[in-house]
């Protein structure tokens, strides 16, 4: 018995390394938001600093990409972040005239981090729901 609480007491739990964007297309004013819940540890460590705005939004910048079917890139727009807990969720805007249908989309938030990271995408639009799912390695993929 002392040796399995030994044993057991020398295993340490891994974290799990994901994130979860969520888009959702805005007809009012014909923008795709996406909101980002990242664990705030791991987002600093990405960082090397403390998370603010502009380092943030300049993070995201690299990680994060919407295209239109075509292929061309769409302009982000930052639209902020806010603390609940461990958690950071970080905000981004861009217009997509053509609705989001075929819309390209790049997560690779910490892939540069942690071997294991899964970042998730979840889009509402036009009536449905679709998901996603970024592994190392992975390219952009465009929501059915």
């Amino acid at each position: 018995m002392e040796l399995l609480l030994a044993v057991l007491s020398g295993l340490t739990l891994h974290p799990l390394h994901t994130t979860l964007t969520q888009l959702a297309y805005r007809d009012a004013d014909r923008t795709v938001e996406a909101t980002v819940r990242v664990f705030a540890d791991d987002f600093r460590a990405a960082l090397g600093q403390e998370v603010t705005d502009s380092a943030a939004a300049a993070y995201l910048r690299s990680t994060f990409t919407l295209a239109d079917p075509a292929g061309r890139p769409l302009a982000i727009a930052w639209c902020g972040l806010r603390r609940t807990g461990d958690l950071l969720w970080l905000c981004l805007r861009a217009p997509t005239f053509q609705g989001v249908t075929g819309l390209r989309v790049r997560v690779t938030l910490l892939f540069e981090r942690y071997a294991d990271q899964i970042n998730i995408v979840q889009a509402s639009y036009a009536g449905r729901r679709a998901a996603l799912l970024f592994t190392r390695g992975d390219a952009a993929k465009a929501l059915p």
